[in-house]
């Protein structure tokens, strides 16, 4: 229901653009994305995925007056795969599904609402993001997509740099970023940011209330049995020469007889660098705990995670990334390198890597890991 209400938003969308597109005041520009790429896993038998996506989006800006204006964005996913085992084909996939749609009345730079389906994220980590709530970013995607969420943002910024949201989502069952479990389907979830500077730097605290329904994970449990779920994120970043950052969340959810953990906590310290090597070599480094429980931080489950990304500049044209993650205790070493060349429309990839067979899954929503084993990734995309 919600992916038709979509289509028909995306349609109505349209026909406004074109309506408007005498207005002097109005721009619409429709642009997109085009993306290929083939996957080899070094496997006995060998793995083959070869798989593309189409992303066309619709801009529109209609300035109001002279100091607000309503712009939108309309855009589909869609893609496709077909994977292999050496020779012979094994399964097929396919979807066609709004990626993002929604509305924005802005006004002075200073305070936006927005409306629809959207991307929201923020917090201060680059690689592990405890404040992963609303999106499912992968560090290891080129391309950096990502499903949004439905709901309402309304975002003010103050002249010290200082800034709030306010947020109300509504009709997200799946989980999303490090949930594993999925909300009422309409039962509204509400929550908000503040931040602020703290010296060279700024710090930020944010909060999100929602309930979830056990019947997502358990099918035992009857439709609409609902669990309260309390959220609270800490982060800040400081700028002292080298880039230093923490970030954090804390969930508590309902006590229950269905053997539910109550308590999740993840942390994430982290710091980044500039080297004067060559044209600059680029370093980051981030410790992340997550753990999952009865009780804050200790018993349950947890794991450790070091990670690190080196970048640097072969050329204009040409970079080169490396990330290597290190879970100790179980002495798991995941490597993936990235060559890149950027044209003015055109980008081409090619990612390996070299992992063990167990995944390291970025984001609880990830359906699908590919980068378990030795592989290689070729990957064109052409903006237009």
């Amino acid at each position: 229901m919600i992916v038709l209400r979509l289509k028909i938003i995306f349609l109505l969308l349209l026909g406004f653009s074109f309506l408007m597109a005498q207005e002097d005041s109005t721009k619409i520009s429709f642009n997109g994305q085009v993306t290929a790429w083939g996957i080899g896993q070094f496997e006995n038998p060998f793995g083959i995925q070869l798989a593309g996506r189409f992303v066309p989006t619709l801009l529109g800006n209609f300035n109001l007056t002279p100091k607000s204006k309503i712009d939108f964005e309309a855009s589909l996913n869609i893609n496709g795969s077909a994977n292999f085992t050496g020779l012979r084909y094994d399964s097929v996939m396919g979807q066609f599904k709004p990626y993002r749609v929604w509305a924005r009345f802005s006004t002075n730079n200073q305070w936006e609402v927005r409306l629809g389906l959207q991307k929201i994220n923020f917090g201060s980590a680059k690689l592990f993001r405890p404040l992963m709530w609303f999106d499912g970013v992968d560090v290891r995607d080129p391309l950096q997509l990502t499903d949004g969420v439905y709901g309402a943002l309304g975002r003010y910024y103050f002249k010290n740099n200082a800034n709030i949201w306010l947020w109300t989502l509504i009709g997200n069952k799946n989980p999303k970023g490090y949930e594993t479990i999925g909300g009422a389907l309409w039962q509204p979830e509400v929550g908000g940011r503040i931040q602020v500077p703290a010296g060279p730097g700024q710090l930020a605290f944010s909060t999100n209330i929602r309930n979830v329904d056990v019947h997502n994970v358990l099918l035992r449990a009857s439709e609409n049995t609902l669990l309260n779920e309390k959220r609270i994120g800490l982060d800040g970043k400081w700028d002292l020469g080298i880039g230093l950052w923490f970030e954090s969340s804390v969930t508590k959810l309902d006590a229950n007889t269905y053997n539910l953990y109550t308590v999740q906590d993840s942390w994430n310290l982290g710091a980044d660098y500039t080297f004067g090597v060559g044209n600059g070599l680029g370093m980051t480094v981030e410790y992340f705990r997550y753990h999952t429980g009865d009780q804050f931080l200790v018993n349950g489950l947890a794991v450790n995670v070091i990670g690190s990304l080196f970048t640097y500049p072969v050329s204009i044209l040409d970079n080169v990334s490396a990330m290597v993650f290190y879970i100790p205790g179980h002495d798991l070493v995941y490597n993936y390198v990235n060559w890149t060349r950027t044209y003015d429309n055109w980008t081409l990839y090619a990612i390996g890597y070299w992992n063990p067979e167990t995944p390291l899954s970025i984001s609880q929503s990830q359906s699908k890991n590919l980068f378990t084993g030795k592989g290689i990734q070729l990957m064109v995309n052409y903006n237009f």
